[in-house]
């Protein structure tokens, strides 16, 4: 729209600040909010993150020293998984412990902890944790939990070890059959990746090449 003078102008834009100026402020406090807050957010993650490293290295030093009485290991585990819940840290830390306490045949306390971390769901970390729960399950005579464990290991990287649990959980259930099938899938699944387990099992019941 034209104007014919000045004076007519600066009403004009008078009219239009008078009408919009709430709503253009309102945006951009908004604006400026959500900057900052974005910032903050982003700050406050590494921050945290910072934090979680340094909790989980005092968790090394620890399992490192393997000390007789790990409740201080248990302590700092602890910790870690309540602050830093969603973290790779918190499952590094259970995952640590947790093989900890399998050198020290506390089989059940071991998979409390593994159980932990598949029940995070880390995509990172849950396959590792399946399987060293599964070959605890099988160290406790649980077959059933051990194949059911193995079965839901779909990560190729591990699909050949789980497949080999479960073989062994058939075998000590007397299912020599079954589980001559699954060794089968656990060769194939290796592609030729050396071990030695699988090849002597292979082996024992002769199965072809």
């Amino acid at each position: 729209m034209a104007y014919e003078t000045e004076e007519q102008q600066v009403e004009a834009i008078k009219q239009f600040w008078k009408e919009n100026g709430t709503a253009i402020i309102l945006g951009a406090v908004i604006g400026f909010g959500a900057l900052f807050g974005w910032n903050y957010y982003q700050d406050n993650k590494v921050k945290q993150s910072e934090q979680a490293s340094l909790a989980y290295s005092e968790v090394l030093a620890l399992a490192e020293q393997g000390a007789s009485d790990n409740s201080e290991l248990i302590s700092k585990v602890e910790a870690i998984r309540n602050d830093y819940s969603s973290s790779s840290y918190a499952a590094l830390a259970a995952l640590t412990l947790a093989e900890t306490l399998v050198a020290e045949n506390k089989f059940e306390q071991a998979a409390e902890q593994l159980n932990w971390v598949v029940d995070q769901s880390n995509d990172t970390f849950e396959s590792i944790a399946k399987l060293r729960l599964a070959r605890i399950q099988l160290q406790l005579k649980k077959f059933d939990d051990a194949i059911a464990s193995a079965d839901s290991i779909n990560e190729q990287a591990y699909r050949s070890n789980a497949l080999l649990i479960k073989a062994e959980a058939l075998i000590a259930q007397g299912k020599i059959e079954e589980a001559k099938s699954v060794l089968i899938e656990a060769r194939d699944a290796g592609e030729g990746a050396a071990n030695p387990l699988l090849q002597m099992r292979i082996s024992e019941f002769g199965i072809d090449n």
